[in-house]
């Protein structure tokens, strides 16, 4: 029996920083609070200090520096890329404005108060449809954006 991937934890310095950051410049709303740890629908946050203490048994003070280390990215999707630019480009440090990834699909990129990695693209079906709309048919889109002929198909309905 396979153990079951459930979620992503980031570690966070700050609790009431990142929870501003997650809930309002990304619009994101908890399903669980507690103590140190706030739960959303995909990924969680916890306090640095409250999870050292589980994890390793100590009380460790928050680490010197910036807590992301530019080896995870956290994924999230909007179909109005640029409107949602628009929201976070003056609330968050920006690596880069929306660009289309060689698949098609247009994303930017932007660190979070902890200097963790997020990545907001367009969801694939949206490119395709969006390709679709610019006069690209069914193959031309599959060659262009990498996904199956049949998933391209399918997103289209035809």
């Amino acid at each position: 029996m396979p153990i079951d991937y459930r979620s992503v934890c980031i570690f966070v310095a700050d609790m009431d920083r990142a929870r501003v950051f997650y809930e309002d410049v990304l619009g994101q709303t908890p399903v669980h609070v507690l103590s140190g740890y706030v739960a959303y629908p995909h990924f969680c946050l916890w306090g640095t200090a409250t999870a050292r203490g589980i994890i390793f048994d100590e009380d460790a003070a928050t680490p010197d520096g910036p807590m992301g280390s530019d080896n995870l990215e956290l994924y999230f999707e909007d179909a109005a890329i640029e409107d949602a630019f628009e929201r976070v480009m003056t609330r968050a440090e920006i690596i880069h404005p929306p660009k289309s990834a060689p698949w098609g699909q247009r994303a930017f990129r932007l660190r979070d108060p902890d200097g963790h990695i997020i990545e907001v693209a367009e969801p694939m079906d949206a490119v395709i449809v969006r390709l679709s709309d610019s006069g690209l048919g069914p193959v031309e889109i599959a060659g262009a954006t990498m996904m199956p002929e049949e998933f391209v198909r399918m997103v289209l309905g035809s």
